[in-house]
């Protein structure tokens, strides 16, 4: 097992050999590329996780590059991280370098895959992955074995405390819960509900395989062109980018958006939807003034990032302040989707906002929307999600059971499919489910 971290600039880690140094990791991007059961093990993260990344050796590599005769290359050091931490959106370590490689030709880009388990598109992706393989043998497989680094036998990682949260088996126990959440008077709070409380709270584009590769995030804008191309009638009389991206959404394409409910007992007939497992109920309280609109202008931002590819958004810095961000090629880019649907919208994006999560009120373009008390979390470039423990988000959890019981509890309330899924078809299945003829009746 080892850290393997990688970064587009590497000049904080030209350090002499044996030197301490110390440097900061975008938390953002930490466990991408991970093994799914391992990292989970690092979540929420915390200071005996950190602590563990100490007992293991680190790659620092660089993200694939061209020399000036345009040939493809990376660098590669190996060492230690040490003394790993928390500093806002950041990691902050202690590093030494042991052994640097320097520059290595790559003529074949599948080779150094194969001998990291690299993903398809890793070796262009800054990130901080944990690798569970031997870095003797990968650095072997690489052609590059050194006597400082052997084999070693590393004790498993520990697995952090279960969290306990409160469970319900009635919808009166749940209202209880609910209607027992202090909330100012300048508080709003949304609901999202889990059929199985080990789904995550992130949006359908940043999710990974079980190899920690992101599915889809990294072909965000092709996914939106091609169904704008494809479907441009359906989306011809939607003026904002966030109408399009609500339909795409509806439709099932993954989206930088989350559905969550202003009805917390919408949001507790989706926890009870599938049998055998513990749903969840997850209740996220915000300041009302921090709840934006359809027509927000940081909302045009954030949803106008769906039309970057890949690259450009990873050129993107958001730690510089208006003017500099304004004159950047990614920059003038954005401002110009933007522009698309507000002329007005002159060059003052702040480039921190891109990096939020945003509560948003779309507008009810379906009726599906409409009857679910639908909002949606709008997720910026790089936003640090909850299970990290580290989120600018404000959550609580209650966790589902006797699901049946509850749903049977919920009907009666008319909160079942006919009015969570307005339609002719979902009413007729429940009206055959009301009048169907039991057994032994």
């Amino acid at each position: 097992m080892y850290n393997l971290i990688m970064a587009a600039v590497d000049s904080d880690w030209n350090a002499p050999i044996g030197v301490e140094m110390e440097a900061t990791f975008d938390l953002s991007r930490f466990l991408e590329y991970t093994e799914e059961t391992l990292a989970q093990i690092f979540k929420p993260v915390s200071d005996t996780s950190l602590q563990f990344l100490s007992q293991l050796p680190a790659v620092f590599m660089s993200e694939l590059d061209r020399n000036e005769q345009g040939q493809n290359i990376i660098r590669i050091r190996i060492g230690r991280v040490w003394d790993v931490g928390l500093a806002g959106r950041s990691l902050t370590y202690r590093f030494r370098i042991e052994r640097d490689y320097g520059t290595i030709p790559v003529a074949d880009r599948k080779t150094i895959e194969a001998a990291f388990e690299l993903g398809r598109f890793e070796l262009t992706r800054t990130h901080w992955a944990i690798k569970n393989a031997d870095l003797f043998s990968a650095l072997t497989a690489a052609g590059l074995a050194s006597p400082v680094v052997a084999p070693t036998v590393i004790p498993p990682p520990p697995s952090p405390p279960a969290a306990e949260y409160p469970i319900v088996h009635t919808v009166e126990d749940f209202l209880g819960h609910v209607l027992g959440l202090p909330k100012g008077p300048d508080e709003e709070i949304f609901y999202r509900g889990h059929a199985n409380r080990s789904y995550k709270l992130e949006p359908s584009l940043f999710r990974t395989n079980p190899a920690g590769e992101f599915k889809h995030l990294r072909q965000e804008d092709i996914l939106v062109r091609e169904l704008l191309t494809a479907h441009a009638n359906d989306f011809a009389a939607d003026p904002y980018m966030l109408d399009r991206l609500v339909r795409m959404q509806h439709f099932g394409l993954p989206t930088r958006l989350l559905d969550v409910s202003s009805n917390p007992l919408v949001a507790l007939y989706f926890a009870c939807s599938g049998a055998g497992v513990d749903g969840e109920v997850i209740m996220l309280k915000t300041k009302s003034s921090d709840v934006q609109f359809y027509d927000s202008d940081k909302v045009s931002c954030i949803a106008n990032l769906c039309l970057m590819s890949d690259a450009e958004k990873n050129r993107m810095d958001t730690k510089s302040d208006i003017a500099t961000f304004a004159s950047t090629t990614a920059g003038e880019k954005l401002l110009n989707f933007v522009r698309r649907e507000k002329p007005y919208f002159t060059a003052r994006i702040l480039p921190s906002d891109l990096q939020r999560i945003l509560f948003v009120r779309g507008r009810n373009l379906h009726e599906r929307i409409q009857a679910q008390s639908g909002a949606f979390l709008l997720f910026g470039k790089d936003a640090i999600l909850e299970e990290t423990g580290h989120s600018s988000l404000n959550v609580q959890r209650v966790v589902v059971r006797n699901k049946g019981s509850i749903l049977d509890q919920l009907d009666r309330l008319n909160i079942k499919s006919s009015t969570i899924y307005p339609g002719i078809d979902k009413t007729a299945t429940d009206i055959a489910r009301k009048h169907e003829v039991k057994s032994g009746v």
